[in-house]
């Protein structure tokens, strides 16, 4: 049925909106400037030159205007001075009145400048990637609060940022600038903190949308980032820290660690199953642990007066980002004793004679008591490894019809009897109508899913949560952490596809160390046809580095070696693949070396390079593919893209070009402000591999007693040249002598 609208009706609309507008506009006008004090008007202007961040060519766009800032700050934190400045709005082309901005610099907007300090505690000539890495982190928290909002009953944004270079001044110093935000929320609270990066996640129950809106971002980007450390007024939101997969923003970001620690903290709600969230799993251990937090745990807040909250604001800001650099600092008591005969150890030649003697008990290594459902949960936990991870209704709290399953929340007496409680419950469900659907779990998806639970294995490993360990009062020694929370979780990343998971799995289940867990290899039965399934399951791994997989292939060989049953054929495949894979760990690397190469004494603003590895919009149809950059024109207006797919070549201006990262599974420290090894502080021992020259001597062995005797004299004479461009001069002797006696 179309309804019709009449002149009149018309007319009397759009008088009500023309009113409404113009209320709106009064009110902004005669609104008190809380910075009407400081006389920021009476300032000399000075020129800047502003780079404004374009989230879709992720390049930074430059235009000059004019500002007015106070000579000193009139706040500081530990790592950045803040000033009071003011920008005038631009209007619309097509305004017409232009009454608000006739009130000249005294009604102009107030913004807040940040300037990073360097050691002596003064402003830091070199800080202008620190502040453009700032802008970054706001627009791509941005980016991520769109998706959020399209099906979130409260939307939530974050302030716009740029950069300002003041040009005129020595040095043409950089600032981070954001609009000023000020006042309190619906319930009365002025800035808060709802979580960080490093895993405090505000359990205070009526502040669901944040932590679901950080959980929303990690499986909305394919697990390749998470928006954290947010914090604002009310649903406006600055200063986030984005995790990123490969640790491509700053020191802040704590990469697949810190989202396992956010994700070992959040709390699922019917908020998260209404916008289609997935479950995150914890261990059994894990959830009583969460079952004691109390509801109504303090959130970080201002209550002072809003001048006072401003100077206490920044200064937690900057408290937060140091805090960041030493979240994952371990207890002084965490390398074990045996951790140098650990890194000896390898998935090569001594293997054998270790899994013979893995069938006794270590004396050094801790095998805990356990009870029934003890060996039950860990069963199943080694059942589910070798069983690819499906994503069905029950990830997503529902019935098989789709339906929501309801959630039941214990309550008080207190609790009971708070009537705005009550009230603020039930209009938060009242506002949550439409139920979305699951959200996508892509494959791409279910790799960084498996890193994050990888990563929170680890951080177990690594006594990061004492807290989790069950203690029995009649228990004398009790572990340093809960090794069913390591385990239950190499399992869940195993059953993603993770190839670190299931090698460290293998290992376990051959009696072997794992740098997973120095409890691992004790506390998980010997089970040699497990073990060679977990190599095979790393092996066929699509979205794991190959670096794993050429150290399972390695353990794989060694426990066919020791069995004796497999024939030639079978450990020549085997090998060929680990060789394979050797290789192409080669390439990961020098790919890495080159990205590194590239990225030297390169800001975040230079623009195009020859060299970059872009995507670029073909013939202008919308649609991007990746290439190369082959040439830069026009001051870097324009870039020649050479396309991968035909090798064809197009001309494009630059908002039509788009950067790529290099592929976050080859990231290594070379690129990245804080690496695995970094994180963790040792190297990952699991990965160490046989050498390609005595893989190729291996080979050799094989072949000779197939019967091939040309084969098997090329690959010892490869061998040979290997070994001697590594300086084993006596061993290329060996084999090169051999592949002579086998051409003779």
């Amino acid at each position: 049925m179309t309804t019709i609208i009449s002149s009149y009706d018309r007319e009397a609309v759009q008088k009500s909106l023309r009113e409404k507008i113009r209320r709106a506009a009064a009110t902004a006008i005669h609104q008190e400037d809380v910075w009407a004090k400081h006389n920021i008007q009476l300032i000399p202007a000075e020129r800047v030159v502003r780079h404004i961040y374009n989230p879709e060519t992720r390049q930074f766009q430059k235009n000059e205007t004019i500002v007015k800032i106070e000579k000193e700050p009139f706040t500081h934190g530990a790592m950045r001075h803040c000033f009071r400045l003011k920008k005038m709005a631009t209007p619309p082309q097509s305004a017409s009145n232009h009454r608000f901005h006739s009130y000249g610099w005294s009604r102009a907007l107030n913004y807040v400048a940040k300037c990073y300090l360097n050691e002596e505690g003064e402003p830091d000539p070199n800080g202008r990637d620190s502040v453009l890495t700032d802008i970054i982190l706001q627009y791509e928290a941005a980016h991520w609060a769109e998706k959020f909002n399209v099906n979130a009953p409260k939307k939530i944004d974050f302030i716009r940022a740029y950069a300002l270079e003041f040009v005129d001044r020595p040095g043409s110093p950089m600032f981070a600038v954001e609009r000023f935000i000020a006042g309190r929320d619906t319930y009365g609270c002025g800035f808060l903190k709802h979580n960080t990066n490093s895993g405090f996640v505000d359990q205070e129950i009526r502040r669901k949308t944040p932590q679901v809106f950080s959980a929303h971002s990690f499986y909305a980007s394919q697990g390749k980032r998470l928006v954290a450390d947010i914090q604002g007024v009310g649903d406006l939101f600055t200063d986030p820290q984005v995790l990123s997969i490969d640790y491509r923003f700053g020191d802040g970001d704590l990469g697949p660690r810190g989202m396992a620690l956010f994700f070992k903290n959040f709390r699922h709600c019917d908020l998260s199953d209404k916008m289609g969230v997935p479950i995150f799993p914890l261990s059994r251990n894990e959830r009583k642990h969460q079952a004691k937090y109390d509801d109504d745990e303090s959130t970080l807040s201002e209550g002072s007066p809003l001048l006072e909250a401003l100077m206490c604001r920044f200064k937690l800001l900057d408290d937060n980002r140091q805090h960041r650099k030493s979240i994952f600092a371990r207890p002084t008591d965490l390398n074990c004793a045996d951790s140098t005969d650990t890194e000896k150890r390898s998935n090569f030649s001594d293997v054998s004679k270790t899994i013979r003697k893995s069938f006794a008990a270590s004396t050094k290594t801790m095998i805990l008591k356990r009870t029934k459902s003890d060996v039950d949960e860990v069963a199943t936990c080694l059942e589910r490894a070798l069983t690819d991870a499906v994503f069905d209704h029950t990830s997503f709290h529902r019935y098989e019809s789709g339906d929501l399953k309801p959630r039941r929340f214990r309550e008080s007496e207190d609790d009971a009897s708070d009537l705005r409680e009550k009230f603020r419950k039930h209009k938060s469900a009242a506002l949550m109508k439409v139920v979305s659907d699951p959200m996508e779990i892509t494959d791409q998806t279910k790799a960084n899913l498996g890193k994050v639970h990888y990563h929170l294995a680890c951080l177990h490993g690594m006594d990061r949560f004492p807290e989790i360990v069950p203690h029995e009062t009649d228990d004398i020694d009790t572990p340093s952490h809960d090794i069913f929370s390591v385990i239950f979780h190499l399992s869940h990343a195993a059953s993603l596809g993770n190839a670190q998971a299931c090698l460290a799995l293998a290992r376990s289940r051959v009696g072997l160390h794992s740098s997973a867990s120095p409890l691992l290899h004790t506390n998980v039965p010997i089970d040699f046809d497990s073990a060679k399934d977990l190599c095979r399951r790393a092996m066929s791994s699509e979205r794991s580095p190959a670096s794993p997989k050429a150290a399972a292939g390695c353990l794989l060989y060694q426990i066919l070696e020791d069995e004796e049953t497999a024939g030639c054929v079978e450990k020549l495949n085997v090998l060929e693949e680990t060789l394979n894979f050797l290789n192409l760990a080669e390439r990961e690397q020098a790919a890495v070396k080159e990205h590194a190469k590239n990225m030297q004494s390169r800001g975040k603003d230079d623009g195009f390079h020859i060299g970059d590895i872009v995507e670029g919009n073909y013939f202008m149809e919308g649609t991007y593919y990746p290439g190369k950059v082959i040439d830069v024109l026009d001051g870097g207006n324009s870039v020649v893209v050479q396309y991968d797919d035909d090798g064809s070549s197009e001309t494009l201006t630059a908002d039509n070009i788009r950067s790529v990262e290099v592929p976050a599974e080859i990231i290594s420290y070379e690129t990245s402000r804080l690496s695995d090894e970094e994180a963790f502080g040792v190297a990952n021992t699991d990965e160490i591999v046989l050498l390609d020259y005595e893989l190729l001597s291996k080979m050799g062995e094989l072949k000779e007693k197939t019967g091939d005797r040309s084969a098997a004299s090329e690959l010892f004479q490869q061998a040979a040249e290997l070994a001697l461009n590594s300086g084993k001069m006596q061993t290329a002797n060996k084999w090169s002598m051999r592949a002579a006696e086998l051409e003779s």
